[in-house]
């Protein structure tokens, strides 16, 4: 049997070769490279997952985390390592399994998934029997599918090809005039409802992937009884995730397919790979839409809250300008992360998934902020500026939001949920902004996370009502 181990990393954490060789990592630079870009090249995007440096002064590799969450397998000749990344914020929290939890409920919430806080709960519960944030993903999709096959697999209708005595659909005229003359039977073609459809191969590809790998019991004692259900369908078939589409026949599967999409194409084994890249998700996304969604829940109809909003480009009538030089200006237009409008007023609220403590070699020593960079004051203005005159108001608050765990992480900078006014200060020509912390302690208790939804506690959501309310008016319309 072959030996498996975990190598537990955080995001934004650089570990030098040499330590992950004494965690099982055991690997070459080389291998290092070619591992990093097979994660990146399905999941990097715009940011990548992983990046491999070289310091000249310690004359050593090192593998740098960035803000993705997830999993990878590292297939060595002793062995499989799992490699997985959790959340920042919980890296020194004694609790173990929040970190866990946390990234499970924003997981529930931003893929519609539909579990009770018990069922994560539980999930979280094998993880601290396994240690292998894979081992949750795997479960987790036999979970889902078997609610979705409650109902039965989907059919659909497809064409049938065959010789038969009887009439039945279209003769196919060409093949028959190519047929002897005392052939009896006729080639027809008709439509007849199919289990061996996309869907349902695509479905049956990505739970046999979980079985074969699963390392918990129950995970391969349901994920079989499930198989069986599919003995009539196909292997996947080249493009047939493409061929997909929903109905309200097969709606049931839509969150069910998305988990398959990953799970066949992150732990499919292919060919002499040495690298599965795993599933990993990004941790700046699930925030912002967490941030949002609670600030939708707690002014309900007191306010109106956009998510993206598209501002005109900074510089006025760019098209033409860009047309007479034949240039780019490179940038597209202004996306203010939510923007709150009331009768009374307007505010912009920027949420940043950072860390605030920054350590300077220079100094040897590290520093508490109030923001990582002076950009994201320079943008946040920015955005104030230009909703203003977006709206016609003459001054638009900004808040800026980063993630908060009290005592651990950015915990000097006030709790959003108990902001009060003279929390926030003032750009140079008055205009209010505030640097708060959404406190990641609550969820699960103040704060509970549902599918699509936000449910708060009616004291903690009373109170962040009547902050933004006020920060809103203090504006001038």
């Amino acid at each position: 049997m072959m030996d498996f181990r975990v190598v537990t990393l955080y995001e934004f954490e650089n570990r030098p070769l040499s330590e992950l060789k004494k965690l099982g990592l055991q690997t070459g630079e080389r291998e290092l490279m070619k591992f990093a870009e097979a994660v990146n090249s399905l999941y990097g995007g715009d940011s990548p997952v992983f990046t491999v440096t070289y310091d000249p002064r310690r004359d050593e590799y090192h593998l740098k985390t960035h803000g993705s969450v997830g999993f990878a397998y590292y297939l060595g000749d002793d062995g499989i390592v799992l490699v997985q990344v959790l959340p920042k914020p919980f890296r020194y929290d004694r609790e173990d399994g929040r970190s866990l939890l946390f990234f499970l409920q924003l997981f529930n919430m931003y893929y519609q998934m539909g579990l009770e806080p018990g069922e994560i709960r539980a999930l979280v519960f094998e993880y601290g029997r396994q240690k292998a944030l894979d081992e949750i993903f795997k479960y987790l999709y036999v979970l889902m599918l078997s609610r979705a096959l409650s109902r039965g697999l989907y059919y659909e209708y497809g064409e049938i090809e065959e010789s038969s005595q009887t009439v039945r659909g279209r003769i196919l005229v060409n093949e028959l005039a190519r047929r002897p003359a005392w052939k009896a039977d006729l080639p027809v073609r008709y439509s007849l409802l199919l289990e061996d459809n996309p869907l349902n191969r695509v479905l049956k590809g990505a739970l046999e992937v979980a079985v074969k790998s699963a390392r918990l019991s129950e995970t391969r004692k349901v994920g079989g009884i499930l198989l069986d259900l599919f003995r009539d369908v196909g292997d996947p078939k080249p493009g047939d995730f493409g061929k997909v589409s929903f109905n309200h026949l097969n709606e049931r599967f839509r969150t069910v397919f998305r988990l398959a999409r990953v799970m066949y194409f992150g732990l499919a084994a292919g060919g002499s790979r040495k690298f599965l890249p795993g599933v990993f998700i990004r941790m700046d996304e699930l925030f912002e839409t967490l941030v949002y969604r609670t600030l939708k829940t707690v002014l309900d109809n007191e306010a109106e809250v956009r998510f993206q909003v598209q501002l005109p480009h900074v510089i006025k009538n760019a098209g033409e300008i860009e047309a007479r030089f034949g240039a780019l200006f490179m940038m597209g237009n202004p996306l203010p992360d939510i923007v709150v409008s009331t009768d009374e007023g307007t505010c912009v609220v920027e949420v940043k998934y950072r860390n605030l403590y920054v350590y300077h070699r220079g100094e040897n020593r590290a520093h508490r902020k109030l923001v990582r960079k002076s950009d994201e004051l320079y943008q946040a203005y920015t955005y104030s500026r230009l909703v203003s005159e977006y709206l016609g108001a003459k001054r638009v608050p900004v808040l800026l939001v980063y993630p908060r765990l009290e005592g651990i992480y950015n915990h000097w900078i006030p709790n959003l949920f108990s902001a009060r006014p003279e929390d926030t200060f003032e750009f140079f020509d008055g205009t209010r902004v505030g640097v708060f912390g959404y406190e990641l302690s609550m969820i699960g208790d103040e704060i509970l996370l549902r599918k699509n939804s936000v449910v708060i506690d009616e004291d903690t959501a009373e109170n962040l009502k009547s902050f933004i309310l006020g920060l809103c008016s203090s504006g001038e319309v």
